[in-house]
């Protein structure tokens, strides 16, 4: 199996969790290492989580973002996650809205930015007033390339699929636990791009946080197998963006990686020695690296 890697962009969830600091990045890093500048020698695409959190970004934020990946051509923002006053709390208001187009303006200025995400939560079903509400946020957020990821089956349907399309929303392909009436895993693609974030399958933590973290779980080879086919055939229909944010225990780099190896005939990738210490799972897959700041220049066939 061969795949444009061009068009097949793989990334992390974020780029700056507490489990990468223990297993990916260098130790003892001198004043001025950048983790996001780091990050992009390794993978081609990553979210933005902290505009989730507060819509206080600003453009400098951005331009700082795009020096970090400069090195990087191919490096693309798979998205930018919309502040959670529209998505989850409902306090965002017309100055929100302005901050969040200031932000995503010099990442789309600069080709470098996928689309805005906006996640909602399970609880975000299938009614009237909010198939309204996703039409007000669509034209809000004009011109950019809108992904909508809707964690409730009650909007995986033709008709909904339709309306999606119809208010040119990306739906989110968004792979997690089948548990009540979670969303299940979609092949959504269409007007050239399709979105798949996972989340990992950890069952039994997802709704109860004294079994564990619900993130932390590792997809296993006949998963990824499969999420590979998915993603070839996705890959017919345009640009492909992958997110994993099953980052317990930095799960989502070892399957990261795991997935680029599979997408390139199992040729070996470039990954920090670090982590392959840590894991050696994935010491087959790959060419250990040693990478002190100043950064290193890979191969070019890694890029």
């Amino acid at each position: 199996m061969h795949v444009d890697r061009s068009k097949i962009f793989i990334g992390m969830g974020g780029w700056d969790l507490e489990p990468f600091d223990r297993v990916f990045y260098p130790p003892g890093t001198k004043r001025g290492f950048r983790k996001l500048e780091y990050y992009s020698q390794f993978f081609d695409s990553v979210e933005i989580h902290s505009s989730f959190y507060s819509s206080a970004l600003t453009p400098i934020h951005a331009r700082r973002w795009l020096r970090d990946v400069a090195a990087n051509k191919h490096f693309l923002f798979s998205s930018v996650k919309l502040f959670r006053g529209f998505t989850h709390t409902g306090t965002a208001d017309q100055g929100d809205v302005l901050a969040t187009h200031r932000l995503l303006e010099p990442l789309a200025a600069a080709n470098r930015l996928g689309g805005l995400l906006m996640q909602f939560p399970y609880s975000f079903t299938n009614i009237r007033e909010r198939r309204l509400y996703l039409m007000e946020l669509a034209r809000a957020f004009q011109p950019y390339r809108l992904f909508v990821e809707v964690r409730h089956n009650s909007w995986n349907s033709p008709m909904m699929y339709n309306f999606f399309q119809e208010n040119k929303f990306h739906l989110v392909n968004i792979d997690v636990p089948v548990v009540g009436r979670a969303m299940p895993l979609t092949d959504a693609a269409w007007n050239g791009v399709s979105y798949f974030r996972l989340m990992g399958r950890n069952a039994a933590a997802w709704w109860d946080p004294t079994r564990g973290y619900r993130y932390d779980y590792c997809y296993n080879d006949r998963e990824l197998q499969d999420l590979a086919w998915r993603l070839k055939r996705a890959e017919q229909s345009g640009i492909v963006h992958v997110s994993f944010n099953n980052d317990g225990g930095a799960c989502s780099f070892i399957n990261g990686f795991q997935l680029r190896h599979l997408l390139r005939s199992r040729h070996p990738v470039l990954v920090p020695d670090r982590l392959v210490k840590a894991f050696p799972v994935l010491q087959p897959i790959s060419t250990p690296v040693n990478i002190l700041h100043p950064l290193f220049s890979p191969h070019p066939e890694e890029r």
